[in-house]
């Protein structure tokens, strides 16, 4: 795999063994499906990128440098029929981007509660940061008790989002996600489903995730993809 870091197309990447963003998780990055080399809403997630890092105080490649070298590591790395691109960038300043293949999931997914509380007004609540702890933590204690994913609740109580995505419900024949006061992470995907396809932002509380009729989840890499069941509780649509 080639790996475009600071400019150029590398063959490897050696990282300093002192110092550095990614030694303190101090970065950003975003992360999005391409189809037969096409980055899908590419300059919606560079929109994104530049917002995140300027909260964070980084300095940002520019947004040709980053284009281009999202350009040159597809053509490098050719992915077909979908491949997973990943732009970052640390805090030190170095940032780089890669391609691999991917190949979407075939099957509903089951959902836990994760034991994490998150809180919607933490400093990196709502960005897509390379601090990725509780998300790691959250999917390897789901994992072991069989599951896929894991559901994160704010302070009130809330449902936020998933470990790697948001969260949509189904609810009276019509589709629902957390609100962004949640501090759910402002996701492409589901912005384009607000905007353009009806979805209604709204609070839910977790207790109520039996009481909805459909569960799914949605990022830039997954798309959609349905959820067959939270905890014990089945959801009929996914049977």
């Amino acid at each position: 795999m080639k790996i475009y870091f600071n400019n150029s197309l590398r063959d490897d990447l050696a990282l300093p063994a002192t110092g550095g963003g990614w030694l303190l998780g101090d970065g950003a990055f975003e992360s999005l499906r391409t189809y037969s080399g096409r980055a899908f809403a590419l300059e919606r997630h560079l929109d994104r990128l530049e917002q995140t890092l300027n909260e964070l105080k980084i300095v940002a490649p520019s947004r040709a440098q980053l284009v281009q070298g999202v350009e040159e590591t597809i053509a490098a790395n050719p992915a077909s029929p979908f491949g997973r691109l990943r732009i970052t960038v640390l805090g030190d300043g170095n940032w780089m981007v890669t391609h691999i293949e991917y190949k979407p999931e075939a099957r509903f997914l089951k959902l836990c509660l994760s034991p994490i509380k998150r809180y919607s007004l933490d400093l990196t609540s709502g960005m897509k940061t390379i601090s990725y702890q509780a998300s790691a933590v959250a999917l390897r204690q789901a994992a072991s008790k069989g599951f896929d994913d894991a559901v994160f609740i704010n302070e009130r109580g809330e449902v936020m989002e998933s470990a790697l995505a948001n969260l949509l419900w189904f609810k009276d024949g019509r589709w629902f996600t957390p609100e962004l006061n949640s501090g759910c992470l402002p996701g492409v995907v589901r912005a384009l489903l607000v905007e353009n396809f009806g979805v209604i932002q709204a609070p839910l509380l977790v207790k109520e995730l039996e009481n909805v009729d459909g569960l799914a989840l949605t990022s830039s890499v997954r798309q959609i993809v349905g959820v067959q069941a939270f905890e014990s509780y089945l959801y009929s649509n996914s049977q």
